[in-house]
């Protein structure tokens, strides 16, 4: 009994272990260095700083999943307004999983100064299949309207791998 007691805590031991961490690591880091105006379009990065896992095509902006299991998702940037009296204008980013938004951000203001800058944030968790895909596209509403970046690195987006 103490036998058969101690190989079930052992194979109890070895399953929490291996959900604690992911087989093989999963996760990246991706920066722009120039704005970018491209509605309905993946938004491309420069660079990927982190990408364990080779999982994001930064050229493209799209991650795909190597395998089932739950992701978290981060993108942040800042809109660059143009000179606005009496309207409102806005941007959005929203991130996409095969086509579909599954979440979206959204910054607006209203009788901007020429080169007004304001940040926005979006933030997911999701259970994703093997070889599903993630990726990033903003919408405006006024001509002029940017997604800012330079060599500061105002835009990012950030995965990784939760669980298995």
């Amino acid at each position: 009994m103490k036998q058969e007691l101690t190989s079930k805590i052992g194979q109890l031991e070895a399953q929490i272990q291996g959900r604690a961490h992911p087989t093989s690591p999963v996760y990246f880091y991706a920066q722009r260095s120039a704005p970018f105006s491209t509605k309905a379009t993946k938004l491309p990065f420069d660079a990927a700083v982190l990408n364990a896992g080779n999982a994001l095509n930064a050229a493209t902006g799209t991650f795909t999943a190597p395998r089932a299991g739950i992701y978290s998702f981060s993108f942040s940037g800042m809109a660059n307004f143009p000179e606005t009296t009496g309207v409102y204008v806005w941007l959005s980013a929203s991130l996409f999983l095969n086509g579909n938004v599954v979440g979206s951000s959204e910054v607006d203001e209203a009788n901007t100064v020429a080169d007004q800058w304001s940040p926005l944030f979006l933030q997911v968790t999701l259970r994703l299949a093997a070889g599903d895909q993630i990726w990033l596209e903003i919408d405006y509403d006024v001509a002029g309207v940017v997604l800012h970046d330079d060599a500061d690195h105002y835009t990012h987006f950030n995965g990784w791998m939760l669980d298995e």
